[in-house]
């Protein structure tokens, strides 16, 4: 069970991280109530890329020794929740504002929630971020990587959208 659940975390401690989300997205949802209808598609799309890519990435970084294990409940809970409803909704309302300030949400978002994960779960507690030591720089680290989110959305969705008929390809600015 400490596999699915992670050492000492019950239903209890899953449901705060769930209250986390939800109040994160609130405050996301500040800026944008809602999916322009004409990016609905792109942000179905980014949706599965991104649920089912991280959701293994996780593992084989894990493997790798660069991660730490994220329980499989909160491996799929933060790739399919929080990275793909969550961060991509925060996307869906960002994609054409600056690089900065998408790089700024997806990093304080995506730090937010990793403390709260590690708070409750127990979870990335990796001593480590590619040899510079300290959990928090682990953290804060894998939070600057998540902030480069948006750059990998444009250049991923400008080559797809060669194939995909539908998809917005975002114009940022970079400053």
């Amino acid at each position: 069970m400490n596999e699915i659940l992670g050492a000492g975390n019950g239903i209890g401690n899953y449901l705060l991280v769930l209250v986390v989300y939800a109040s994160l997205f609130v405050v996301m949802r500040h800026g944008h109530p809602t999916v322009e209808p004409a990016f609905r598609k792109t942000f179905v799309w980014l949706y599965f890329v991104y649920a089912i890519s991280v959701f293994i990435a996780n593992y084989l970084l894990y493997r790798a020794g660069v991660m730490s294990f994220l329980p499989w409940l909160n491996n799929f809970f933060h790739t399919f929740i929080w990275i793909g409803l969550c961060l991509n909704f925060c996307y869906a309302g960002s994609y054409n504002r600056p690089l900065w300030e998408q790089f700024v949400f997806f990093f304080i978002f995506s730090f937010v929630v990793k403390l709260a994960e590690h708070a409750l779960l127990g979870t990335w507690e990796h001593p480590n971020f590619f040899g510079i030591p300290g959990n928090v720089t682990y953290m804060m680290g894998w939070s600057l990587v998540d902030g480069m989110t948006p750059v990998a959305n444009a250049i991923g969705i400008g080559i797809v959208a060669k194939f995909v008929n539908g998809l917005v390809v975002p114009t940022p600015s970079v400053i």
